[in-house]
């Protein structure tokens, strides 16, 4: 009796997992398969100076765009909000998309909770995130990605489509961690299957950087990086 009630939990435990290693390996997977971005060859490609960097954590990456006079005038309407695009310290506005429930209440791993996490999983409603940054060529933990300008330019462009808007205007939330930060409403739904690492691979391919082709955790995109470029 009791060797059965012990096969009965193996079972319930050994279920999800199976299903946390299967996401894992499928991540793995997929960082491995080169997904090339669609874009005409440049004949004479310059390379962007600054670059363009990728910040992540364990479970989540930002883009880090430099401030220059084409990422001034694609997010002039960062003005609005405060952040202050005319102070000489800006040198990157780091740009990041997530679930609305997970993201703006989750500023470190403490604050993390089953109820976020759930609905993050599950399905829900997507945000932008922007913060101002200084320098960060000698931060640790962050990836140079090389791209043309043009390319950046195209990246620019699939960003700032992302904002939700309401008259033209990208709708601005009252969340905030504190450190000049700003959220704003997104397009798209956020799941375990579209998480924020999918959508920084397809920002990263719009600016002509090969990604993997499923990449949903910091760890495969990073691979996918190192792997393909």
């Amino acid at each position: 009796m009791l060797g059965k009630w012990v096969r009965r939990c193996l079972c319930f435990v050994s279920i999800p997992v199976l299903l946390i290693l299967s996401y894992l390996a499928f991540a793995l997977l997929g960082a491995l398969i080169p997904a090339y971005p669609q874009q005409q060859p440049e004949i004479k490609p310059r390379l962007l100076e600054p670059a363009v960097y990728l910040v992540g954590t364990m479970l989540h990456t930002d883009i880090a765009i430099p401030v220059n006079s084409l990422s001034l005038h694609q997010f002039e309407f960062l003005r609005e909000a405060g952040m202050p695009l005319d102070n000489p310290a800006l040198k990157y506005l780091v740009v990041g998309w997530g679930s609305r429930e997970f993201y703006t209440q989750t500023a470190s791993y403490s604050d993390i909770r089953f109820s976020t996490s759930w609905k993050a999983a599950t399905g829900d409603a997507s945000v932008m995130h922007v913060a101002p940054a200084g320098d960060l060529a000698k931060m640790k933990g962050v990836r140079k990605v090389e791209m043309t300008e043009r390319g950046f330019a195209k990246m620019l462009e699939f960003i700032v489509e992302g904002f939700s808007r309401s008259e033209e205007e990208p709708v601005l939330l009252e969340a905030t961690f504190g450190f000049g930060d700003v959220f704003y409403e997104s397009r798209g739904r956020f799941n375990i299957f579209n998480p924020c690492n999918i959508w920084t691979a397809k920002a990263l391919r719009k600016a002509g950087v090969t990604t993997g082709v499923w990449t949903p955790t910091t760890f495969s995109i990073n691979l996918s990086l190192a792997v393909h470029n």
